[in-house]
Order: C-alpha cells, then structure tokens, then sequence
C-alpha cells in the first residue's frame, strides 16, 4: 500500500533523534517494498528518470533513490525529518488534484485537536517573524520561491511540494488587535499528507524563514 497514511509518526520521545531516525528507516523500508515507482510519480507528480525519483521542495531539487531511498539535494541540506517528510509525501499521495478550495488547519482531519500544538509549533514563531521585521521576511520568503499573492495584509503563496501548495497570510493588527498569521491550505492536501505531517512542513517552512532571515 503506498497510500496507506502512515509512516510519518514522530513519538514523543525524551531522544528525539532516534525517534525521527527509525521513523525514516521505516519510510525507507515502506519506499523500498514499493513495486511501481511510475505510479508513484503519477500520484505526486513527481518525475522517474531511473534510479532516482526527482521533485522539487520549496524550490530546491530533490532526488530520491529508487535503489537505497536515498533522499538527497544539490540545493540544500536536508533534516533527517525532512526526508522523512518526503518519502512520506511519496507514499501517501493518491494523485487527487488540487481543489482550488482554500481550508484552514481546524479544517484537518484532527485538526481542531491538533490547533493548540499547530499554534504553538508553528504560528507563534511566524507571527514573531512577522512582527520583527516584514521587509526581512519578504526577502526570506522570497528566497524560498514563495510569490506574493493579495490576501490579508501580507500573504505568500509556496510550492512546498508538487501538489503542495500552502498559503502563508498576516494581518498588522491595530491598537485594538495584535498582529496575526496563519498558513491556509488546499482541501486536498490531505490526500498527500497527514496532519500530523502537515504540522511537520509547515514548522520546517518557519525553519527555513528563521534560516534566511539576518
């Protein structure tokens, strides 16, 4: 089963470096059993130019080997979670187009339970970017091949992966409301992710601002 939604569980463990490794040796060993490495390019959109799966991941190269499960870039250094993430996305995707529907994160499947940990994980951080110093964090996103699109106050469209867009939106607040952010989704993002997974890319996008921003 290459859709089946699992593989991507990172345990709330006290060593968290071995709880994300033997989660990416069981997303290699899940990759590795897979019998069609064509179908799964369809359902991601990725391309097959044997041995290696290549796509894109917020606009850096990504090649995946077929043979080792090997998840490498030519562009960037990639997290052990970041590569769990990608073959996770791999393993997940069903080929469901993008919907062109807008959705929230309590909108998730769970996502209403997982709200105060998305919160905290990952807006709370933006939100802080965002306050600092919006010139910066345009530059940043930028960087990241994020295009500015016209919602809220200030708002970037990301390609994180192939049929993976995700919207990142701030509103300045007044004297009456404080700054706030969120990152809106495709309603068919979880046909590629879970939500759990979904929390995960979206605290590796704050990661990566945080990375390019002086």
């Amino acid at each position: 089963m290459i859709n089946s939604g699992e593989g991507f569980r990172l345990p709330d463990q006290r060593n968290f470096e071995l709880a994300t490794q033997r989660t990416l040796e069981l997303n290699r060993s899940r990759f590795l059993a897979t019998q069609d490495f064509n179908k799964i390019c369809q359902n991601s959109g990725a391309v097959f130019q044997p041995p290696f799966i290549q796509l894109e991941y917020f606009g850096f190269k990504v090649k995946v080997n077929t043979r080792n499960a090997a998840v490498t870039s030519p562009d960037t250094d990639l997290s052990l979670r970041e590569e769990a993430l990608i073959l996770h996305y791999l393993l997940k995707a069903d080929g469901t187009p993008v919907l062109h529907e807008q959705i929230s994160f309590k909108e998730l499947p769970e996502g209403a339970n997982y709200q105060p940990v998305f919160y905290n994980r990952v807006l709370k951080g933006l939100i802080a970017l965002y306050t600092a110093d919006r010139a910066r964090l345009t530059l940043s996103a930028l960087s990241l091949g994020g295009e500015k699109t016209d919602q809220a106050d200030m708002s970037f469209l990301f390609q994180a992966l192939p049929r993976l867009p995700l919207w990142l939106v701030f509103w300045q607040g007044d004297d009456e409301f404080p700054p706030e952010g969120n990152i809106i989704f495709d309603r068919s993002i979880s046909h590629y992710l879970d939500t759990e997974a979904i929390t995960e890319i979206c605290q590796n996008l704050g990661h990566r601002l945080n990375q390019k921003t002086p």
